[in-house]
C-alpha cells in the first residue's frame, strides 16, 4: 500500500499556455465542492493500457476532489457537461487527432471547448499523457513505488490546456525499481524497462529482451557443463588450451556459428509463440553478449580479427554481425543485440554493426560526480563518440552506485544526470540502462531514481527545479537541509578533487573527512527537528541521511585522530543504532515480511562490524618514531572480505582488539587445503589491470607464535589499487588513500601483522585450531 501525503486547498484553478495560445479560454469545471462535473469517456476498442489511464484518471481525480468520476465509452450516453476523453476516441479524431500516426510513446494533452483530450499513440502513448495530466497539471506525485503525494481540491478547473511531447530516449532502464507493482511505478513516471521486473500490458508493457536474458548471454545460450566435453573448440583458447568456464565463445569457429544462428532462430519463435498464447506483444530484442569475465578467445583466428580490428570487438561484432544476417529476411524487425563492455569497449576499426545491431556500450571508466564532458571522462567519451559515429542504434549501459563494500556512502552524481542524458541524445544514443541497486542502502536513491528518470525522459529539465520540486514533496520543510546538505557534499567532492568510480569505497572518498561529516551531521539534525512532528517526513529525513550515518560509523575508527584535533566528536554507537532503526523502517516499507529478519542481521552485522573497533588507535611502537603523516594505517574492519569466508573478531591477542580470521578449521571453506605456505599476497592496480607488487610468507619468515609483522616490500601506490591476501584475494584493503597525485612516484613500504595458528603452520600450540589472522596493514613512506 502506498504511504499518500495530502496537501489540501478547496479550490485549484490551473491554466497552461503554450504552443502560440494567446489567451485563455472558459475554466473548465471538473468538480464542483466534491461534485464531479465532467464524465471520463473511454474510446471504442482501447487498448489494456487505455483503459487503465481512465481508471487512473477516475481514481486520483476522486482522491483529490472527493468527487466520483465513472468512467463510460464513447456508445454510452454521456451526462450533460464537460469530457474527460481518453485514448484514440471519434471526437479526438474530429479535431484532427490520429492516434494510429502517432508514435508508441507520443502523447498528447489538449482542451477543445469545455472538453479534455487526454491521447496518445500505442501502446504507451496515451497512459503516459494521463499520467503528465496528474503530474504536471493537477500535482500529484509518485515519489518511489511504496509513496505519493496527492494534492485536495474539492473543487478543480483547468484552463486551455496544449501539451504534447515524448520522451527524449527510445529505450528508459534502471536497474531496478524493486517496487514489486508490475510496472506501475516504471509507467507513472514513464520508464519502459525495470531490470529483471516485466512492466505489465496494462501498464503499456516494456521495451523488453526476449529469451535466455537480456545480457552475458554466451553461456546460457551454451553452458559449458553441457557442451564443453563434446565441443572444446567452441570455447575460448587460452594459452594453448581450450577453457570452458571464466572465459568466452571462440566466435570465429564455423560450427559455433551455424549452431548458434539455429538456437537464436529457435528461441525467437518460441518466445513469440508464447507471447501470442498469453496476448503479450512479442520481444524484439535478444541479447548475444560475452560472459561477464575476460579471456577472450586467442586462437589463430580470432586474434586475427582483433589484430585487424584493433579492438577484441572485431570478432565479437563479425560474429553478431553473421547472426543479425541469418535472421534478417525471416525476423524482420528483430534485433541482436551485444554489448561493448570491458575488453570489447573499443570500437572496431572497420567493422560496422549491421543495422538490425543494438550496440549497448558500457561506461565501466567514467568519474559518476562529472558530467561525461568533463576532461577525467576523456576517454569513455571518446569511445562513445567513435561507436556514434559507426552504429545505427547505440545505447549506453551505465552505473550510479558503487560495488565496494560498503556500498552505498554518500556520492554526488545526480546533478550530471541531465547533461549526460542531453550529450547521449545529442550523438546518437538511442537508450540508456542505468545500474542503481540497493533500494535501501544505496546513496540518496529515492531522489536520484526520481531525477534520472525525468531526465530520461527530458533531459533539457533543469536539475536545480527537479531537486527543489522533490526534497520540498518529499522531504516537506525538511527539504532545504537536505539541499543545503546536497550542496555540501558536491561542493567538498569539488575542494578534496576526489576521483570516484563504481568500485570506490570509502578510503578512497576523500571527501568523507571529519570537517565535512560534522557539517553534514548538523544539517540533517536542523532538518529531522524541522520535522520531528511528522513520522512520515521525520522516516523519509532519515532515510536521506542514512548514507551519511553509515560512511560516519565506517570512517570512525580511520578518522579518529583528526576527530580529537577538530575538538568535534561523532558517537558512533548512536550513530550505528540510528542506522539499524532507519534501515529497517524503510525494510518495513519496501520488503516482503519473509525478508525482514534477514535484512535485520544484515543491519546489525554491518554496524558490529564497522564498530567493533577502538575508538582510538595508537601506531604500534615499531612504527612511532615515524614523521606526522607519514605512515597510513588499515584495521580489520577497514578491509573488503569476499564472499564473507573471512570473518572480522575480537581477538586478545591483536594490540588492536580486532582482526580478521580466516577459520581453517571449518570444512565448508572452499579449497580449505590449498590455505598453506606460502602465502601469497600483493598489490593490485584496478585501474591499470596489474599486479604491481607481489610476494610470500614462507614457512620459514614464521619467526615464532603469534602476531608478527611481515615486510612485502617497497612499492608505489597508484591512485586505485588494493593490497590482497591469501590464495584467492579473499581479503582485499583498499590503501588508495596514500596516493598523493603532487607525488606520484612516492614509494611506500608495506607491512601487515599476521599470526598463523593451528597444526598447518610452523610453531603450532597443542589443541590450536588451523587459521589465520590479520590483524592491520600499514603503508610507511620511504625514505630516499
Amino acid at each position: 500500500m502506498a504511504v499518500t501525503h495530502i496537501l489540501s486547498n478547496r479550490i485549484l484553478l490551473v491554466f497552461v499556455f503554450c504552443m502560440g495560445m494567446v489567451s485563455p479560454v472558459r475554466a473548465i469545471v471538473l468538480a464542483e465542492a466534491g461534485k464531479a462535473k465532467a464524465s471520463i469517456v473511454l474510446a471504442t476498442g482501447a487498448g489494456s493500457a487505455e483503459q487503465t489511464a481512465a481508471a487512473e484518471l477516475a481514481d486520483y481525480l476522486h482522491r483529490i476532489t472527493g468527487a466520483t468520476f465513472p468512467v463510460r465509452t464513447e456508445e454510452e450516453a454521456i451526462p450533460r457537461g464537460s469530457r474527460i476523453l481518453v485514448g484514440s476516441t471519434a471526437f479526438a479524431a474530429g479535431q484532427g487527432l490520429d492516434g494510429r500516426k502517432m508514435g508508441a510513446e507520443e502523447w498528447i494533452i489538449r482542451t477543445a471547448g469545455q472538453d479534455l483530450i487526454i491521447m496518445g499513440g500505442m501502446p504507451r502513448g496515451t497512459i503516459y499523457a494521463a499520467y503528465h495530466f496528474l503530474e504536471d497539471v493537477l500535482g500529484v506525485h509518485w515519489w518511489n513505488p511504496f509513496e505519493e503525494t496527492v494534492p485536495r481540491h474539492a473543487t478543480l478547473r483547468i484552463g486551455s490546456l496544449r501539451l504534447q511531447g515524448h520522451p527524449a530516449l527510445d529505450y528508459r532502464d534502471i536497474y531496478m525499481l524493486y517496487g514489486r507493482d508490475d510496472g506501475r511505478f516504471a509507467a507513472r513516471n514513464r520508464l519502459n524497462r525495470d531490470g529483471d521486473a516485466l512492466i505489465s500490458g496494462k501498464y503499456g508493457g516494456c521495451s523488453d529482451y526476449g529469451p535466455p536474458y537480456h545480457v552475458h548471454t554466451f553461456n546460457l545460450y551454451f553452458p559449458p557443463a553441457e557442451y564443453f566435453k563434446p565441443h572444446p573448440e567452441w570455447y575460448s583458447l587460452i594459452e594453448g588450451r581450450r577453457v570452458g568456464d571464466g572465459a568466452q565463445l571462440c566466435l570465429t569457429q564455423p560450427d559455433l556459428r551455424k549452431t548458434f544462428l539455429a538456437k537464436l532462430v529457435e528461441r525467437i519463435d518460441s518466445s513469440w509463440a508464447a507471447a501470442k498464447a498469453s496476448g503479450s506483444p512479442p520481444p524484439l530484442v535478444y541479447s548475444v553478449s560475452q560472459n561477464d569475465c575476460l579471456n577472450p578467445c586467442q586462437c589463430t583466428n580470432c586474434q586475427a580479427l582483433a589484430l585487424a580490428e584493433e579492438s577484441e570487438c572485431g570478432p565479437l561484432l563479425d560474429f553478431v554481425n553473421y547472426l543479425a544476417d541469418g535472421i534478417r529476411q525471416s525476423h524482420p524487425g528483430v534485433y541482436i543485440d551485444t554489448l561493448a563492455y570491458q575488453y570489447t569497449q573499443k570500437a572496431p576499426r572497420t567493422i560496422r554493426p549491421r543495422d538490425n545491431v543494438i550496440v549497448r556500450l558500457c561506461d565501466t571508466e567514467s568519474d559518476p560526480t562529472q558530467p561525461i564532458t568533463a576532461p577525467v571522462n576523456t576517454a569513455f567519451r571518446e569511445h562513445l563518440l567513435r561507436w556514434s559515429a559507426i552504429a545505427k542504434n547505440l545505447r549506453v549501459w551505465d552505473y550510479a552506485v558503487t560495488y565496494a563494500n560498503p556500498v552505498g556512502m554518500p556520492m554526488p552524481t545526480a546533478q550530471t544526470y541531465g547533461a549526460d542524458y542531453r550529450f547521449y541524445v545529442e550523438h546518437n544514443v538511442k537508450g540508456v540502462l542505468t545500474e542503481l541497486e540497493f533500494e535501501i542502502l544505496a546513496d540518496m536513491r529515492d531522489l536520484k531514481v526520481w531525477i534520472m528518470m525525468k531526465q530520461l525522459e527530458d533531459s533539457h529539465a533543469s536539475y536545480e527545479q527537479l531537486e527543489k520540486t522533490f526534497t520540498e514533496g518529499f522531504y516537506g520543510s525538511g527539504g532545504r537541509h537536505v539541499r543545503q546538505y546536497l550542496d555540501e557534499l558536491r561542493r567538498e567532492a569539488v575542494v578534496r578533487k576526489t576521483h570516484s568510480n563504481w568500485n570506490s569505497t570509502p578510503t578512497s572518498l576523500t571527501y568523507l573527512n571529519p570537517g565535512f561529516i560534522s557539517r553534514a551531521q548538523a544539517l540533517f539534525e536542523r532538518a529531522e527537528r524541522s520535522v520531528r512532528n511528522d513520522s512520515t517526513l521525520l522516516r523519509r529525513v532519515r532515510h536521506a541521511r542514512m548514507p551519511l550515518d553509515r560512511a560516519t560509523v565506517v570512517t570512525h575508527t580511520r578518522l579518529m585522530q583528526e576527530w580529537l584535533a577538530l575538538g568535534k566528536h561523532q558517537d558512533r554507537n548512536e550513530t550505528a543504532k540510528r542506522v539499524m532503526q532507519t534501515w529497517m523502517a524503510e525494510a518495513r516499507l519496501r520488503l516482503p515480511e519473509s525478508s525482514l529478519e534477514a535484512e535485520r542481521k544484515h543491519s546489525e552485522a554491518e554496524m558490529l562490524r564497522y564498530s567493533m573497533g577502538p575508538e582510538r588507535v595508537v601506531l604500534p611502537e615499531k612504527f612511532r618514531d615515524q614523521p606526522k603523516g607519514a605512515v597510513c594505517d588499515y584495521l580489520a574492519t577497514m578491509s573488503r572480505n569476499y564472499g564473507d569466508v573471512v570473518k572480522v573478531v575480537k581477538d586478545p591477542e591483536a594490540e588492536t582488539g580486532i582482526a580478521n580470521k580466516l577459520d581453517l578449521s571449518d570444512p565448508t571453506v572452499d579449497g580449505r587445503e590449498k590455505y598453506v605456505l606460502p602465502m601469497p599476497w600483493g598489490l593490485y592496480d584496478t585501474a591499470g589491470k596489474r599486479v604491481i607488487g607481489a610476494q610470500s610468507i614462507s614457512p620459514g619468515d614464521v619467526p615464532g607464535p603469534g602476531y608478527h609483522w611481515y615486510r612485502m616490500g617497497t612499492l608505489p601506490i597508484a591512485p586505485e589499487c588494493y593490497v590482497y591476501l591469501f590464495w584467492c584475494w579473499i581479503i582485499q584493503v583498499d590503501v588508495d588513500n596514500a596516493y598523493d597525485p603532487g607525488k606520484p612516484n612516492q614509494q611506500y613500504d608495506l607491512w601487515a601483522r599476521i599470526k598463523f595458528e593451528g597444526p598447518r603452520f610452523p610453531h603450532a600450540k597443542q589443541g590450536d585450531p588451523d587459521a589465520i589472522y590479520v590483524e592491520r596493514l600499514l603503508l610507511v613512506k620511504a625514505k630516499h
